[in-house]
């Protein structure tokens, strides 16, 4: 071999092995980061600069603990056509959606209030005179303007004779984990019981099949996650969410997604356990409820369906989300089981009941106000006697 032909020869394996060595230490470095993401955003300077990416409305503001998360603005209020014009301003294409949905006849009727202690609706009771409900959860729990699920239970409830206080305590976004992050809060309200109705974001948010990039190489997740993150600080994030929203959904009940999600275990059910042991550690009654979607499994979609549902980044596929929500349910009952607590099965009634399905939903996941008012409904009779009992 000539010199020359040697040298370079020498100078390119020297190039691809400092190559491999980098991908090496990323991929080492994106492992660190997602086995510890959750201490991460615990971190002051991490936090700090993480926040930069959260996209708020007026009622919502960056924890005050400096945490990767938020909460709602105590003491804000607003109308319904004020709350329009702020998601529209913020790109909240389902959030303006939903609102816009609302009769309009009700429109002077319908708004938004914080209480004082940052809380969705009235005032707390500071007697605390009667037993305290607590409903946890995301944007399903916070409800659409001034109707939720939890202000309706509240009302059937004393309607028939049981004195209750039911807190909402939903705030759009949430995971698992936003709960832990408030979790002293919550127990210092000293709950008789407390709902756990949550789950949506987190099946949104991560890639489930085993064999994907992103599980296979965490420098690939690392990749997608910073990505998110800048377009977050620096794309329009009216264009992103609307690119989301707009792409044909193309329903494929047999699909190799589909097949491999038949042993799909959420990752984030430690969260749920973790939440379970924090409250039943101060006496609280804990009750957990199932997730009732649009798409299911047993049913094709409507073209109404299809047309105002929407779908995790990862897939166009309804039935992909179908699964992944009927695997949650599947786990999330044999928990209830397991730790010997209350459960509401949501998604079992709203088969039996929603129908058209299509005609309770304004998205894949949230329920109209009719909606809204029928789980609230269906939450009183299945509780009134466990509270009436806990007297």
């Amino acid at each position: 071999m000539r010199r020359g032909n040697f040298r370079l020869s020498v100078k390119v394996t020297a190039g691809v092995l400092i190559l491999v060595a980098i991908a090496g230490l990323f991929e080492a470095l994106a492992r660190g980061v997602y086995a510890y993401q959750e201490e991460l955003r615990s971190n002051l300077v991490v936090s700090g600069f993480l926040q930069r990416s959260l996209i708020l409305d007026p009622y919502e503001m960056p924890s005050p603990d400096g945490l990767y998360h938020w909460v709602l603005r105590p003491s804000y209020q607003a109308d319904r056509r004020e709350l329009i014009a702020q998601k529209q301003r913020a790109g909240r294409v389902l959030g303006t959606s939903a609102l816009q949905s609302i009769d309009s006849k009700r429109e002077r009727k319908t708004g938004l209030r914080i209480n004082m202690d940052g809380f969705k609706g009235p005032d707390l009771d500071k007697s605390h005179a009667r037993p305290r409900l607590l409903a946890l959860g995301d944007s399903t729990t916070f409800g659409i303007s001034d109707t939720s699920y939890p202000r309706h239970l509240e009302s059937i409830l004393n309607q028939r004779g049981v004195p209750i206080e039911v807190v909402n305590g939903g705030v759009e976004g949430y995971f698992p984990c936003n709960l832990i992050y408030e979790i002293e809060r919550y127990k210092a309200l000293k709950p008789e019981m407390v709902i756990i109705y949550i789950g949506w974001n987190s099946l949104f948010s991560n890639v489930p099949w085993e064999a994907d990039w992103e599980n296979i190489l965490r420098g690939v997740w690392l990749y997608k996650r910073a990505k998110r993150t800048m377009m977050a600080l620096f794309d329009d994030p009216h264009a992103y969410a609307l690119r989301l929203y707009n792409r044909d959904l193309k329903p494929d009940s047999g699909s190799p997604e589909v097949r491999t999600l038949e042993t799909f275990t959420p990752p984030f059910m430690g969260r749920i356990e973790r939440l379970i042991d924090e409250f039943e550690s101060i006496v609280t009654r804990v009750v957990l409820v199932t997730l009732p979607g649009l798409f299911t499994m047993s049913v094709n979609p409507s073209p109404r369906a299809l047309k105002i549902g929407h779908l995790p980044y990862f897939t166009t596929n309804p039935f992909v989300l179908a699964k992944m929500t009927e695997r949650f349910n599947t786990v999330l009952r044999a928990l209830a089981e397991r730790r010997g607590i209350g459960l509401v099965d949501l998604e079992k009634w709203s088969v039996q009941t929603l129908q058209p399905r299509d005609a309770f939903f304004s998205d894949s996941v949230h329920l109209t106000p009719k909606g809204l008012n029928m789980i609230g409904a269906f939450i009183a009779d299945q509780l009134e006697g466990q509270i009436l009992k806990s007297r």
